[in-house]
């Protein structure tokens, strides 16, 4: 189960890290959903990690989805296969560092217009997403350099949203912080107990006050649900229609409930869920909070 505290570790490599940065809420809360499928793309098994026969075959699998979406027709086995071969060898040689996910996502982002911005234009001044029926080596490094623009942005939006490091530790500070955390979660636990229902507070209080209360051994463990994650999925597709994310909503519905990208808030539910459950049995037991919480 993820830990619900920011924690940085010092991974050994730039796609490890990646990996941990995913799990942390205070990054993944500031993508737009286009910026967090790329973040989670790039944390994928990178292209250098192939031997030459997987990327082959990874390669052949998508370069016919690819071909279909941009509206490439080549009926000829060979030159295929030829350009299957060629792929690949641009693939390592140029971009080792992304995944196959990304590969397929740049041309996906092609296609719907994301990667405008990045792409060279054109007399127009529209930009230039053409194949002109030529799916060669230049049509390719052009999708994938403009995406590398994108990706690049998303990265620093990224390392920007990392917590600060941590500074020399100020002991009445802390002190003064944790008798507020306290205090608060003793009047969250009382107005529940008065209103029979919970308090407004953010994603950050009800960490912190499960965390106090599974400290005094009141709290259950939280446990994500297909319900819960049912719930997050059908409210996120609505989120993305309303906003006019008509792809991105299908794709997550496609995606189903184990879909990464609403994991994150499927646990922040089901802790809401197990922090209500925690207070609703210390009510019936009649806990008095301050008995296991106190504030000098």
């Amino acid at each position: 189960m993820m830990n619900a505290d920011l924690t940085i570790y010092k991974p050994t490599t730039m796609v490890e890290r990646r990996r941990q940065m995913a799990q942390m809420p205070a990054i993944m809360n500031t993508f737009e959903p286009i910026e967090r499928s790329v973040f989670l793309a790039s944390t994928d098994k990178i292209i250098a990690g192939y031997v030459d026969s997987e990327l082959l075959a990874e390669l052949n699998k998508d370069l016919r989805f690819i071909c279909k979406d941009v509206g490439y027709r080549n009926a000829d086995p060979k030159e295929y296969e030829y350009l299957t071969f060629r792929v690949c060898e641009i693939l390592k040689r140029y971009y080792s560092t992304m995944t196959m996910r990304e590969f397929r996502l740049a041309f996906e982002m092609c296609i719907t217009g994301e990667l405008d911005d990045y792409l060279p234009k054109g007399r127009d001044g529209q930009a230039d997403r053409g194949h002109y029926q030529q799916f060669n080596a230049e049509y390719v490094c052009k999708v994938l350099n403009a995406y590398k623009q994108r990706r690049a942005q998303v990265l620093k939006k990224a390392n920007d949203a990392l917590p600060p490091q941590e500074q020399a530790r100020n002991v009445v500070a802390e002190k003064k912080n944790s008798d507020e955390i306290r205090r608060d979660c003793i009047t969250a636990f009382n107005f529940f107990r008065d209103n029979g229902y919970m308090p407004r507070m953010s994603p950050i209080a009800e960490m912190l006050y499960y965390n106090l209360i599974a400290e005094c051994g009141f709290a259950p463990e939280i446990e994500v649900t297909e319900d819960e994650q049912n719930e997050i999925l059908k409210r996120t597709i609505h989120q993305f229609i309303g906003k006019g994310y008509i792809g991105d909503a299908e794709a997550l519905r496609q995606a189903g409930p184990k879909a990464p990208e609403i994991q994150n808030d499927a646990y922040v539910l089901s802790r809401r869920k197990a922090l209500k459950q925690a207070f609703k049995k210390m009510v019936a037991d009649g806990v008095e909070i301050t008995d296991y919480i106190t504030v000098e």
